[in-house]
């Protein structure tokens, strides 16, 4: 902002010992060179009109497209995009084959033991009843009923044993051999049975797979004519298809073990095979627990 002072302003402001500053006066020739030198044309401005206004100059021809693209192509390459993914569509789902429903877990059927249209115990045969400890004291009064009978189905291809791997004369004699009868004899030794005068064991073999049923007799009524000779206190049954075959059943094993059992009026407990519980030690515990259960009936318990 710009202060008009005259002459007798300034010398009061001076005589209060306030300097003002003003600029200095120019002169008038400056002045007017100054308006001179702004009102010229630039003499570059007009050598650059003077072209423009004698000749216009031809439109610009713009590149090819093709041609205009390959550079910016060659500085910087565009991103790749991924193709497009179809929507696939959906794949019906699995058919169910097996009957049942979705939910439910499909059942394991049992296959019978032996015999034609499933019947079990068709074709079956049993052996006469031997002592399994033929060395146990005999008793002058000994009772003709009573003990045990032991049902078991020996294997149908036994491996030849050395006369050091078979049963020594005071272990049990049954239909089975090698690990098999030493389990089985250590079983029985734990309840005390060695020195019990009746404990029988018959084996029972079923017919070959090609063989004529039509005209084979059941495995019943000759268990029960035996049954009715021994008169045994319990009948203990060693495995699946023995014990399919002896009660004419087709249940699984689990149930057969559950359930309480009789034939021909003598109760009747099933249990493992022995060369099962060789493959399946954690199945032992069970089988014991048969064996006391079945050790029970023959003390009236």
């Amino acid at each position: 902002m710009a202060l008009n002072l005259d002459a007798r302003q300034r010398a009061m402001l001076e005589a209060m010992g306030i300097t003002v500053w003003l600029p200095e006066p120019v002169e008038p020739a400056a002045t007017a060179a100054v308006a001179a030198i702004a009102a010229a044309p630039s003499p570059v401005a007009e050598s650059v009109a003077a072209p423009a206004m004698r000749t216009a100059p031809p439109a610009p021809v713009s590149p090819p497209v093709a041609q205009a693209a390959a550079p910016a192509a060659e500085a910087a390459p565009a991103p790749v995009q991924p193709p497009a993914q179809t929507a696939r569509p959906a794949s019906p789902p699995p058919q169910n084959l097996s009957g049942h429903r979705a939910h439910e877990p499909r059942q394991f059927v049992q296959q019978p033991a032996a015999g034609p249209a499933g019947e079990p115990g068709l074709g079956w045969t049993i052996s006469p009843a031997q002592l399994v400890y033929p060395h146990a004291p005999q008793h002058v009064h000994s009772a003709e009923q009573g003990g045990w009978l032991i049902l078991l189905e020996p294997a149908a291809n036994p491996p030849l044993l050395s006369p050091a791997q078979r049963p020594a004369a005071d272990s049990a004699q049954t239909a089975l051999q090698g690990d098999a009868a030493k389990l089985l004899d250590n079983m029985l030794r734990a309840l005390g049975l060695q020195e019990k005068p009746r404990v029988f064991s018959a084996a029972l073999h079923r017919a070959p797979p090609d063989a004529d049923l039509s005209h084979a007799q059941a495995l019943q009524p000759a268990l029960e004519t035996l049954l009715r000779e021994l008169r045994p206190d319990c009948v203990l049954v060693l495995g699946l298809a023995s014990a399919r075959a002896v009660l004419g059943r087709h249940d699984a094993l689990g149930r057969l073990r559950a359930e309480p059992h009789h034939i021909a009026g003598v109760p009747t407990v099933v249990t493992y095979d022995p060369n099962y519980l060789l493959r399946a030690p954690q199945a032992k515990a069970g089988a014991w627990a048969d064996l006391v259960q079945a050790d029970a009936f023959t003390k009236g318990l």
